[in-house]
């Protein structure tokens, strides 16, 4: 399996983000929402471990160390995990923000995936994302193409709320659902055959953490349990129909 990401290492996302096909890169890693008021540059710098199904929708599973990466700019300019980011536009006093970003999505090698002698690229994928946020709770939407024209495209929509939030570390659950447009999911999971694939929505619930052991070294874990839609879960090679990831690390905060 690939283990490295596309060269750009991209952000947003409150969750255990989205993105389908292989898994257990920092594509998976949950990125907490919570509020800070901080202005100029925030640069945190760490390595995790991420545990994940070798492909959504098999039992198999592995655990890859991970870089993790987080960069925000006066709230405008974001590097998060995978996804990189700038909100464009940001109403005062309303919670809302609207931005463009742009993150990594994994292909996988021949023997990799659910089908046989077929491997699908890593490609790009780049759109437009929304957030709400509200006291402890927010609202993350994005809307992505893909840079490869047959790959297909996806949107998801998470829901989250903090339930603890203080100086030492936060807690906070989510809900999130992702959909795959039909070229997605045939070119991940059809290898792009006549099958007449479907869009699939699959629904996810998560819980990430952080704990602040000083103000420079914060760790971070996080588990979400995905549903897969009936077009992935009966797709060729795929066994099951749901997974489960987790991750967990340190990062240091500069």
């Amino acid at each position: 399996m690939k283990k490295l990401l596309l060269a750009s290492l991209l952000v947003s996302g409150p969750t255990l983000a989205a993105g389908s096909g292989v898994v257990g890169s920092t594509a998976d890693i949950p990125a907490s929402h919570h509020a800070d008021d901080s202005s100029g540059w925030q640069v945190s710098l760490g390595a995790g471990a991420v545990n994940a199904p070798e492909f959504d929708g098999v039992d198999d599973t592995e655990t890859n160390a991970v870089p993790l990466i987080k960069v925000n700019y006066n709230h405008r300019f974001y590097i998060e995990f995978n996804k990189i980011g700038w909100w464009a536009w940001k109403p005062d006093d309303t919670g809302f923000s609207l931005g463009l970003v742009a993150q990594s999505r994994k292909g996988y090698d021949k023997g990799d995936g659910p089908i046989p002698n077929f491997e699908v690229d890593d490609t790009a994928l780049a759109g437009i994302r929304a957030r709400w946020i509200n006291g402890r709770f927010a609202i993350h939407g994005a809307v992505l193409g893909s840079s490869e024209s047959d790959s297909g495209g996806e949107a998801h929509i998470t829901a989250s709320y903090t339930f603890i939030a203080s100086p030492k570390g936060t807690l906070s659950a989510m809900v999130q659902a992702e959909t795959l447009s039909e070229d997605a999911v045939d070119y991940f999971y059809y290898a792009e055959t006549d099958a007449g694939a479907d869009s699939a929505t699959n629904l996810s619930l998560g819980v990430i953490g952080t704990y602040n052991f000083s103000k420079k070294w914060t760790m971070i874990g996080g588990v979400k349990v995905t549903s897969l839609d009936d077009p992935i879960s009966d797709a060729p090679g795929v066994t099951e129909d749901s997974s489960t990831k987790a991750v967990l690390g340190l990062m240091y905060n500069f």
